[in-house]
């Protein structure tokens, strides 16, 4: 700011006397630049960190996170648990509401944590759905 001041008060000193017409018409034209220099400053500043630093940050994240989705997602590069998997439970968990409808229990009375066991399986299949759907994302956005 004091070098800005400085300039302003050189201005008002100068003498414009001694320039001629032609010099005057383009010091006016100062007045039209899109950009004065603080601002161009200002401007080029912005976009050098853009270009020079923020970049290199940000496609470095995008890269990383683009592969690890890839890994996870399209590769199989982690063993989730699947639907598949707990079938076979899911089965168990029926035949033991038929037992106890049959003998006429309360499927708890037989394994306490049936209602909870059941629903663990669903969030299952929730997740797997919610993960095939994560896995098309992927597929279409990287």
């Amino acid at each position: 700011m004091k070098k800005q001041t400085d300039y302003i008060n050189k201005v008002k000193k100068t003498d414009l006397s001694k320039f001629s017409n032609k010099k005057k018409v383009e010091l006016g034209l100062i007045d039209n630049f899109n950009y004065d220099f603080d601002s161009l400053q200002d401007e080029t500043g912005r976009l050098s960190y853009s270009v020079e630093e923020w970049y290199d940050e940000q496609f470095e994240q995008a890269r990383a996170a683009s592969s690890d989705l890839r890994d996870v997602y399209l590769n199989g590069s982690e063993a989730f648990i699947t639907v598949s998997d707990v079938q076979a439970d899911m089965d168990i968990l029926k035949e033991l509401q038929l037992s106890a409808d049959e003998i006429g229990v309360d499927v708890e009375d037989l394994y306490d944590n049936f209602h909870e066991h059941m629903e663990a399986i669903q969030y299952v299949t929730y997740l797997e759905d919610k993960f095939d759907e994560q896995a098309r994302e992927v597929r279409e956005w990287f």
